[in-house]
Formats: structure tokens, C-alpha cells, sequence
């Protein structure tokens, strides 16, 4: 009896910590998708002007941590989900029911019996969140050392790569009606050296004169 019911108070105590560990790397996980997904737009200004070449193998590695970030959620959390895990407990029918122990030592066997089923049935289980809790928390490894990755490559890519410098293409540039001033006939008369002065553009003959005040 005291050998089974020590094994049954350790199945729950792991039991016990396999959850909080998974809450926590749910808890964690999540801060930290939330933080990268932050990277988004400023990925986009870093990537303008970059070669295809760097851009893709870049973006690829981002999406391959985000996914391992979101794994880790996904291991942790199916843990947390109660309703997929039936645990075998204790009734008030093993003393109501019409062929229950009329002895102490009846009663005893027919609760070893109890704990042993138990001890049986809930081992599995605590095994699968086990593996769960292994799982997201390798997720979460791979996916935090590939940030580390991925800053450093980041870093590399500003210094190293030349970015490429935007050409602005004007299309129908004949069709523009805006007046360009030609600069090689203005001609400025009547300049004093003042103060202030008052600017204004001759239209017909094409000039500007300068009158001070």
C-alpha cells in the first residue's frame, strides 16, 4: 500500500510540473511571437534595395524560426487541453456498491487494486505530455538560436550587400504639361544689392527682375 501510494504521489508531482513547464513555454512562446512578428515591417525597409539573391534565402530562415516558434506553441498548448485526457480516480462506489468490502483487509486488497489500476492508466498519459513538453521545448530551442542566426546574418547582409539605388521610370514623359523655366535665357536686370527685394517673372519676354523696396 505505502509502495503504490509513493509511486502515485510522484505520478502526480510530474504530472504536476510537465503542466506548468508547458504553460510556461506557452507563455514564453507567445511573448516572443508576439515580439518577432514586430520584425515584419522593418524586414521589408531592410530588404528594399537588396539583391533577390540575399532576399530569398533571408526570408526563407525567417519564416522557418517563426514556424519552429509557432511549433512550440502548438506542442505546448495540446497539453492544456484537459478534455483529451481521462484520469482514472478514486469513487465513493468502491464503499456504496452492493459487493463492497465488509473487512479491513478486504478493503485494503480491493484499494491496492484501485491504486494499481490507476498508477497503470495514468502513467501513459502523463508520458504523452511529457513528450509534448519535449517537443515544444526543442521547437523553441531550434527557433531561438535561429534568431541568433538570423540577427547575425541580418547584421552581415547591412554592412556587406550594396543596396541597390531605386530608378525612377516617367512614362509619356511628353504628355507632361508642367512649364520648365530655361535656365540659360534668364536673365536678372536691375539688381541692387538691399535688404529686401520683390521677385517678379516677366511671362512674355522670359525674365525675372528683382526690385528692390
Amino acid at each position: 500500500m505505502t509502495y503504490l501510494k509513493e509511486i502515485d504521489n510522484y505520478q502526480k508531482d510530474r504530472r504536476i510540473t510537465i503542466e506548468n513547464k508547458n504553460s510556461q513555454l506557452v507563455g514564453q512562446a507567445s511573448i516572443v511571437v508576439s515580439i518577432f512578428s514586430l520584425f515584419i515591417p522593418l524586414l521589408f525597409d531592410t530588404f528594399n534595395g537588396i539583391a533577390l539573391c540575399f532576399k530569398i534565402p533571408l526570408t526563407i530562415i525567417f519564416l522557418f524560426i517563426l514556424f519552429h516558434y509557432l511549433l512550440s506553441i502548438f506542442h505546448a498548448i495540446k497539453t492544456l487541453k484537459i478534455d483529451r485526457y481521462k484520469y482514472a480516480t478514486r469513487k465513493t462506489s468502491t464503499i456504496t456498491k452492493n459487493k463492497r468490502a465488509n473487512n479491513e483487509l478486504e478493503f485494503l486488497n480491493e484499494e491496492i487494486n484501485d491504486l494499481i489500476y490507476t498508477v497503470n492508466q495514468t502513467a501513459p498519459i502523463d508520458n504523452i505530455k511529457g513528450e509534448n513538453l519535449i517537443l515544444g521545448a526543442r521547437c523553441f530551442e531550434i527557433a531561438n538560436f535561429g534568431f541568433g542566426f538570423f540577427t547575425i546574418l541580418i547584421i552581415l547582409t547591412t554592412f556587406l550587400v550594396k543596396r541597390e539605388t531605386p530608378k525612377v521610370q516617367i512614362s509619356n514623359f511628353r504628355d507632361l504639361h508642367d512649364s520648365i523655366s530655361d535656365t540659360f535665357n534668364t536673365r536678372i536686370t536691375h539688381l541692387n544689392v538691399t535688404d529686401t527685394l520683390i521677385i517678379q517673372k516677366d511671362s512674355l519676354n522670359n525674365k525675372i527682375i528683382l526690385v528692390s523696396k
